[in-house]
């Protein structure tokens, strides 16, 4: 199976990004700061580098030169993954060497699984089991809800950030469920009493602002705080969110699954 190195300093990030390609059947490999990084490619010659630019010590550009300058790897597959999208940044990034360039906030984990799987469809294909578990669009995450433990509803429909957000609600003390699109998280949140609903923009269904506009609308789940997450830091969309009667509208690659607990936790003065 093919390799995935991914040099990230945010484990969030990168836990993320592991889970979603382990679902996809690659072998996956981490680090947290470029010097790591570099003796990992040495190592373990992954047949793929995704490389954040923003990292302790070295940092992307320094390990790309670095990689490209040794004649054993010099031929290693290396895709920038970065939140820096200027086109100052891309072109010195390609210029280095860089096999591609992807910019974080433009891509949920699935999508870059995606991009991925494009890149090793011709060599690799055979040898890559796609996931054979993906969840049905219709089927809610179904947790135990404890008596007296604040209820979240999460609507979002990437899996990796379900898993990720609902390990770090649990272990804050919340009990949480989780439904993959805004029609399902609607039935659920106007069948149950939930303390504070966390709803993606864009999900299969129905987006984000289709089911805010519900939610605010509905007697029974009007009063409920909801909180944005989005891949968007448009303004005129954090505007729309808040409009339509959100309390916070945040960027889903700045925020840290404990920082949104702690958000959480002040909303509902926890």
């Amino acid at each position: 199976m093919p390799k995935i190195l991914i040099v990230e300093d945010e484990e969030f990030l990168s836990d993320m990004y592991r889970m979603r390609f382990e679902q996809e059947g690659y072998a996956v490999v981490v680090a947290s700061d470029g010097e790591t990084g570099l003796e990992l490619v040495k190592r373990e010659r992954p047949d793929l580098v995704l490389l954040d630019l923003v990292l302790p010590g070295l940092d992307g550009f320094q390990v790309l030169a670095k990689i490209r300058k040794e004649p054993n790897l010099n031929k290693t597959k290396v895709f920038i993954l970065s939140n820096l999208g200027q086109t100052d940044e891309v072109d010195k990034g390609l210029a280095g060497g860089a096999d591609g360039y992807f910019v974080k906030a433009n891509l949920t984990p699935t999508q870059l699984a995606e991009k991925v799987n494009a890149i090793f469809n011709n060599q690799a294909a055979a040898g890559k089991k796609p996931s054979q578990n993906k969840p049905s669009d219709q089927v809610a995450t179904e947790t135990p809800l404890p008596e007296n433990s604040a209820k979240i509803l999460l609507i979002e429909d990437e899996e990796a950030i379900v898993n990720m957000y609902k390990l770090r609600f649990q272990k804050s003390g919340f009990a949480i469920e989780a439904a993959r699109n805004g029609a399902w998280g609607l039935k659920l949140a106007r069948e149950k009493k939930f303390d504070a609903i966390i709803l993606d923009m864009v999900m299969p269904a129905m987006n984000g602002f289709a089911a805010l506009k519900i939610l605010k609308a509905d007697a029974g789940t009007k009063a409920v705080p909801v909180i944005i997450l989005s891949n968007s830091a448009q303004d005129k969309d954090i505007a729309k969110a808040k409009e339509l009667g959100a309390v916070a509208c945040l960027l889903k690659s700045a925020i840290t699954p404990a920082q949104l607990v702690k958000e959480v936790e002040k909303i509902i003065d926890k």
